[in-house]
């Protein structure tokens, strides 16, 4: 019977149509940043919900199937009892589940890790939770069948349940931990208790099994399977709720006044601590990362490391460091130091070359003091006529093609945003892109650079001074007297 019920759940389209959609939904969404193992688990098992609430209703279909009209009959002639077809049915869909869900997850791993330089560690305890949400699930829709007599009763509890996970968020608010999948977790946040969550897991998968099977009589067996599943299972979701990161931590990140000292230790020590990032020197710059995050050292380099080859020689030992920003903990990092800031994410494709052009623009900056004059917020000052804005051109030119400024937010982190013209967050017009790209295209360029570097980095400096600095001829139509952008005019105070 467990064979037959076997093979039915796993002819299901329900099943297999669940699984493809919750794998093609996630690899989309996740299509143009790089893998960082630390949260690509978490959020597939969000993913998995979809097939989770699949498992669900076909579990509700199988154990409820007796109830229908005229099956009872046609069953009774079967040599097995009712309680024996609900145990067939209640273990085949939670294997077949259990099966399906693993192979999504192993998939969506491998594939995640085939799509650039892995950042992150992985936490299998994370995966194996996703996995185990479907089964979950399954159980709950065959404890729904035996007790619950109403149709609507399966989709009503897909809905009560995903409703609840997606206001638990990750500080145990609805539901804590008790729930089959508890989302939205951070790179950077403190350690989940993923362990008791596993095993509460499965403890809640053999307590539902054995609720479905009192439905047929109080047996000792099926007492003492409920008694003791149940026995583990509560007290492993209300300690991992307890262990959880709660409503404080999330206060702590959004703090207005930011003292360290409020942090609990484990957080100071992993993203404040002088010794929180491996540094690895390439080329003229210093790279530091978080831990597990070295991998993504090479394409900071490839973004800073032209830039700063670009400078003159006399210019090169004060370097900043390229220093990767904690997101959920920026308002407690010191600032006295002068670092660029690397990311906590990192795109592919399109989304590579933005944040390519961002970590290099942070250089530019710091090297040229583009924005200091800045006082419009996240308009950006205007920094049209300053021969410096050629200069900061040409030297962003070494990474990405320069263009005009995109009023548009670039995604750095989780939740946060770089806002302002992008992506030197100053304004600027067609005059001083094209000025650039002449410069650019110039074999002498640099040498000519390096030999005016002072007088170009003048905020007086204008660009008709420093056309014949750099070997330029005026352009044929005078500058506007206001920076373009690709949304329209740049409205900000002079760049000092």
């Amino acid at each position: 019977m467990f064979v037959f019920e076997l093979r039915r759940a796993l002819r299901s389209p329900l099943l297999w149509g669940a699984a493809v959609l919750c794998l093609v939904l996630r690899l989309v969404a996740v299509w143009e940043w790089l893998p960082d193992l630390t949260i690509d688990p978490v959020s597939m098992s969000g993913a998995m919900l979809l097939l989770a609430a699949a498992a669900l209703l076909s579990a509700h279909l199988a154990v409820a199937r007796d109830r229908r009209r005229g099956v009872p009959e046609a069953l009774a002639a079967l040599p097995g009892r009712a309680a024996s077809r609900t145990s067939a049915a209640v273990a085949a869909v939670v294997a077949a589940g259990t099966g399906i869900a693993a192979l999504v997850m192993a998939l969506y791993l491998v594939i995640r890790a085939s799509m650039g330089p892995v950042a992150g560690r992985l936490d299998p305890f994370e995966a194996v939770a996703g996995v185990l949400a479907v089964p979950f699930a399954a159980a709950l829709g065959a404890v729904l069948a035996r007790w619950v007599r109403w149709a609507v009763a399966a989709p009503l509890a897909v809905f009560v349940v995903g409703a609840f996970t997606y206001l638990d968020g990750n500080q145990s608010g609805y539901g804590g931990w008790f729930l089959p999948v508890v989302l939205f977790h951070g790179p950077d946040w403190p350690g989940r208790p993923s362990g008791l969550h596993v095993v509460y897991l499965v403890a809640a998968v053999a307590l539902m099994g054995a609720l479905a099977l009192l439905r047929h009589g109080p047996r000792p067996a099926r007492v003492v399977a409920a008694v003791a599943a149940a026995a583990v299972a509560v007290p492993a979701g209300a300690v991992a709720t307890a262990r959880a990161p709660g409503a404080e931590v999330n206060a702590l990140r959004f703090a207005a006044a930011a003292r360290p000292e409020r942090l609990p230790a484990w957080v100071r020590d992993h993203y404040l601590a002088p010794g929180s990032r491996r540094c690895e020197r390439r080329g003229l710059l210093t790279y530091c990362a978080l831990p597990g995050y070295e991998p993504w050292i090479p394409l900071w380099a490839a973004a800073a490391g032209p830039v700063a080859e670009a400078l003159p020689p006399w210019r090169r030992d004060r370097l900043p460091v390229v220093r990767q920003w904690a997101e959920s903990w920026a308002t407690y990092e010191d600032d006295d130091a002068p670092s660029v800031r690397a990311f906590m994410v990192w795109g592919r494709g399109g989304t590579g070359e933005d944040h390519r052009a961002l970590l290099a623009a942070g250089l530019i900056d710091l090297v040229t003091g583009l924005r200091q004059g800045n006082t419009s917020g996240g308009e950006g000052c205007d920094a049209r006529g300053q021969a410096r804005t050629v200069v900061a051109l040409w030297l962003l030119g070494q990474v990405v093609p320069p263009a005009l400024p995109q009023d548009r937010l670039v995604q750095i982190g989780g939740s946060s945003y770089a806002a302002g013209p992008f992506p030197l967050g100053v304004g600027y017009g067609s005059a001083e892109v094209g000025y650039a790209r002449r410069l650019l295209a110039s074999p002498g360029a640099r040498a000519r650079v390096w030999a005016h570097w002072d007088t170009l980095m003048d905020p007086r400096t204008g660009i008709e001074q420093a056309l014949p600095l750099l070997g330029l001829r005026p352009e044929a139509t005078p500058a506007p007297r206001r920076p373009e952008t690709a949304a329209g005019p740049v409205r900000g105070r002079p760049c000092g």
